[in-house]
């Protein structure tokens, strides 16, 4: 049951962030974080189903000044348009995956809900077409990895040993989908 809210106050302001300080009932003082606008989040696990692997993405993110492993993501600020279709212009811009074949919801979450207002949805999406380009954006630094399913575990590994931060939501999603791929797996997984 969520509990009432008696007061808020904005400790500080920027151009596109705000940070809050918010009083609930039995005097519990917490901080958060919003965007301007309090804009959500959407991010998809991709799937290429014919080649049975995962695509993953890899960005710097400087508030971490390291490398991180992501889904691909995008925050929802077009309001003329549909989720699906934002999803599907980030996955071009982010991968060049040009094709969605099939999209299912997996969750809602948050990347820190202690801490930040807004939620991600998070989607498994089934990719089935080849990348028609490989020169992606050059301002977003982004690499992109295709992993067969039956790989994830070295490839989250050596990940892990790199340190790369790996974003909960690649564990999420991944985890949700095994029943999915679980034939495409070696034996004992």
């Amino acid at each position: 049951m969520p509990l009432n809210e008696l007061w808020r106050k904005v400790v500080a302001s920027w151009e596109y962030l705000q940070l809050l300080e918010i009083e609930l009932e039995w005097w519990k003082i917490y901080e958060a974080t919003q965007r301007m606008g309090n804009k959500n989040a959407v991010a998809g696990l991709l799937r290429h189903t014919q080649n049975q692997s995962y695509i993953f993405i890899e960005q710097y993110r400087y508030p971490l000044k390291k490398r991180v492993l992501e889904l691909v993501a995008w925050i929802i600020d077009k309001p003329e348009k549909t989720i699906i279709d934002i999803m599907k212009e980030e996955v071009l811009e982010e991968t060049w995956y040009s094709q969605i074949w099939n999209i299912e919801f997996i969750a809602n979450t948050s990347a820190s809900a202690g801490a930040l207002c807004e939620t991600t949805i998070v989607y498994d999406i089934e990719i089935f077409w080849p990348k028609w380009n490989q020169n992606l954006w050059e301002m977003e630094d982004i690499t992109v990895f295709e992993i067969p399913y039956k790989d994830f575990d070295t490839f989250y590994n050596s990940k892990k040993k790199e340190g790369i931060i790996i974003d909960p939501k690649v564990c999420m999603a991944v985890y949700d989908t095994l029943v999915k791929v679980k034939p495409f797996l070696r034996e004992g997984f």
